[in-house]
């Protein structure tokens, strides 16, 4: 039987296999040797493979798959799981805290991603407005507002439609017009001047009894961003109100926004300092071994052992 010289080793640590070339010869001559089937040689063949760098390896970040989008369409987020591993002899990989890991660059655990852009869904609704000014300058007068159907865009803003779009569509009951009165008039100066601004209401309407005041949505100031970098939430109350004093039968659709994100820009990364040539892991021994000394994190971090071998 001849053996040839073994091959370089599949892994650098953690375990791994190396071959080599055996062949039954015969020798003719002191130079010529024959190939003959391995049949011809009387003994068992030499091993072709073995073991080696059967070492454990340093540790090392780890990343599972991404998983799906967290939407179908525009912008999401996807995920996946980082771990801090090492390879046994046995080429088992297997988990450890995170700490030993320190120093090292976590890979990301999360990233934005988009597969197509959202279709357009109109979504068209009834739209109440705000009260208009009193009809008088002074005295007794009348407010009004009105009510039509309206849609609303992705950026939040209502484009009127006509009044069939929105037959499908609940309207709801709200008081269009209601009585206003201001200071009392001067007794010299001639009745209250109207400022009716349709043309075909030249005249104010007969009185009205006297309505209710109208709840409306009242919003406290925005509370400190819950965090100062990396993106929060900053949170108000929202109450519907008469009067100052709790209330149902506000609009709902009109309802302000009680939460909004604040803070987005990314954290500043803390300055690492240069630290004194000591070993911080009990498994720097392994990494002059495995001659990874040159690598910038395992020359730092193993600098004690690193400094005492040739590697």
């Amino acid at each position: 039987w001849s053996a040839g010289e073994w091959g370089v080793c599949s892994q650098n640590c953690g375990g791994g296999e190396h071959t080599r070339q055996v062949q039954c010869v015969q020798k003719t001559s002191q130079t010529n040797v024959d190939i003959l089937p391995d049949s011809q040689c009387p003994h068992s063949a030499p091993s072709t493979r073995q073991d080696c760098n059967t070492h454990s390896c340093p540790p090392v970040w780890t990343t599972g798959p991404w998983s799906q989008c967290s939407r179908k369409c525009g912008h999401g987020l996807r995920k996946r799981s980082v771990l801090c591993s090492s390879s046994n002899p046995g080429a088992q990989t297997h988990t450890l805290p995170e700490s030993e890991c320190a120093g090292l660059q976590k890979p990301a655990t999360q990233e934005s991603c988009f597969i197509k852009r959202c279709q357009k869904q109109r979504k068209v609704q009834w739209f109440v407005s705000t009260w208009q000014e009193c009809s008088a300058t002074c005295g007794r007068g009348y407010q009004a507002r009105f009510i039509k159907c309206a849609e609303k865009d992705t950026a939040g803003k209502y484009r009127e439609l006509t009044a069939k779009k929105c037959n499908h569509v609940p309207k709801p009951k709200v008081e269009l017009q209601r009585p206003c009165i201001l200071a009392d008039c001067p007794t010299h100066t001639t009745p209250p001047v109207h400022r009716w601004r349709t043309p075909h209401h030249p005249y104010p309407p007969q009185p009205l009894p006297q309505a209710p005041p109208s709840p409306q949505w009242h919003s406290s100031p925005w509370s400190q961003c819950s965090v100062t970098c990396g993106g929060g939430v900053q949170a108000r109350t929202v109450q519907c109100q008469i009067q100052g004093k709790p209330s149902t039968g506000c609009v709902l659709h009109l309802r302000p926004s009680s939460s909004q994100a604040c803070n987005t820009n990314f954290c500043p990364q803390p300055e690492k300092k240069n630290l004194a040539c000591r070993d911080y892991f009990n498994w720097c021994y392994l990494v002059p071994q495995h001659g990874v000394c040159s690598h910038k994190f395992y020359g730092k971090q193993c600098c004690h052992s690193c400094s005492n071998s040739n590697l």
